[in-house]
């Protein structure tokens, strides 16, 4: 849509004012100076308005994103004419939800003919699947005497989605094997050397020790270390009031705790190991088991959770959720305790399992961190400060905690959580 703007009405005035005092006073002399204020009216009258010549193209680093995860936007503006474009103006239409950390996605620029111009900026989306407005778009000519408002549809990348559900991430992700079967002192079949005995009638002829045979002439049984599958339980604290938002923007706690459960219930999937989920004031829980009838069950339980139809039952106290834990838990079962870590009742909760003899790891996103630099308030220290108090308080009763820097990757800390507790059963 095309439009004159009426930018020279005070030149035309004051032109004509002059034309005007100088029959009045018979003064042709006076005719002189109304051609200067004359001659802009001209200028902006024959200025030719901005050409419909332009292209918009959009593209992401990434399209979807983990929670936490910066996107780079980035707007490649092209002209197709052959006439310089002296002043475009591009406002993007970036979801409504979804911050903007680093730069801005409105921007103004004179793109050359054939000239292509780039323009980035960031954002952090939340979980979810998000969708872009078109990208609003003006342009002037030279003199700003007229102006274009353009509708184009921007090409490539319309959407993005940032999951923390088990969709999000495939079976074989070999980024993240950090649950794996736990080593015992029995010796047996296995892959790791235990020890070598001496040979007995039926022992597989596989085992058998060739080279002590050679050496020595006696036959001997070689002994691998055995592996057994550990059985893991990835709780969620979903409890209404105890999640905070990012203080820089972005996925919130309850979204990080769910991305960690959901990594590490994939990877012990894949590993062989028996496997539950289970969430406390939803009352969601998947027994332990293995293959991919778990995974099915698991995200169709959070799916649901996610949609609001969960019993939403009040929460009493750390004892009483342990208790009814321990009701429903297998024997020997380790439990992951994905939670913010935000008031008392979750430790209460990982010291009650303790007294009860469970392995607990405790994987706790630092919601007083953030992934950019932010300014940190009065409030956020003391927040920082009464987080750490519980993080040592989980720590003194025997639990790791996997301690997450939000401005950090997960998955360092959590392989080395992981193995360890694994290797506790």
């Amino acid at each position: 849509m095309s439009q004159r703007v009426p930018r020279w009405q005070g030149a035309l005035i004051v032109s004509l004012a002059v034309s005007l005092l100088a029959v009045t006073l018979g003064a042709p002399a006076l005719f002189m100076l109304a051609v200067v204020p004359l001659g802009y009216v001209l200028v902006g009258v024959a200025s030719a308005g901005p050409p419909e010549t332009l292209a918009i193209e959009r593209s992401l680093d990434v399209e979807r994103p983990r929670p936490g995860q910066p996107v780079r936007v980035t707007l490649a503006v092209t002209n197709h004419g052959d006439r310089v474009l002296p002043d475009v103006r591009i406002v993007d239409g970036v979801p409504e939800s979804v911050p903007v950390t680093s730069g801005t996605p409105a921007f103004a620029t004179a793109v050359r003919p054939d000239e292509t111009v780039t323009h980035e900026y960031e954002l952090l989306p939340p979980r979810g699947e998000y969708h872009f407005d078109e990208p609003q778009i003006r342009t002037r000519n030279l003199s700003s005497s007229a102006l274009d408002t353009l509708e184009l549809e921007a090409d490539g990348t319309a959407s993005l989605t940032c999951e923390t559900l088990l969709d999000s991430f495939s079976i074989r992700d070999q980024t993240i094997q950090f649950v794996g079967r736990a080593p015992t002192d029995e010796g047996g079949s296995g892959i790791e050397f235990y020890a070598a005995r001496e040979y007995r009638h039926g022992d597989p002829i596989n085992r058998i020790d060739w080279h002590r045979l050679a050496r020595t002439g006696e036959l001997a049984t070689i002994e691998h270390r055995v592996e057994r599958a550990v059985t893991m339980v990835f709780l969620v604290d979903d409890r209404t009031g105890v999640h905070l938002d990012s203080i820089s923007g972005g996925p919130d706690s309850f979204d990080l705790t769910m991305y960690a459960a959901s990594r590490g219930l994939l990877a012990s999937l894949d590993d062989g190991n028996r496997t539950g989920f289970a969430m406390l004031e939803d009352d969601t829980w998947i027994d332990p088991g293995a293959g991919t009838d778990v995974r099915r069950r698991v995200d169709d339980a959070v799916e649901e959770a996610s949609a609001g139809s969960g019993s939403g039952k009040v929460i009493a106290d750390g004892g009483r959720l342990a208790v009814d834990l321990e009701k429903r838990l297998p024997r020997n079962a380790q439990v992951v305790f994905c939670t913010p870590l935000t008031d008392q009742t979750a430790v209460d909760l990982v010291e009650q399992l303790r007294l009860r003899g469970r392995t607990v790891t405790v994987v706790s996103p630092d919601m007083t961190t953030g992934v950019s630099e932010t300014e940190t308030t009065p409030g956020a220290s003391v927040a920082a400060l009464e987080r750490r108090n519980r993080v040592d308080a989980v720590r003194s009763v025997g639990s790791v905690v996997v301690d997450w820097d939000l401005s950090e990757q997960l998955s360092v800390e959590l392989v080395q959580a992981l193995r360890l507790a694994a290797n506790r059963q």
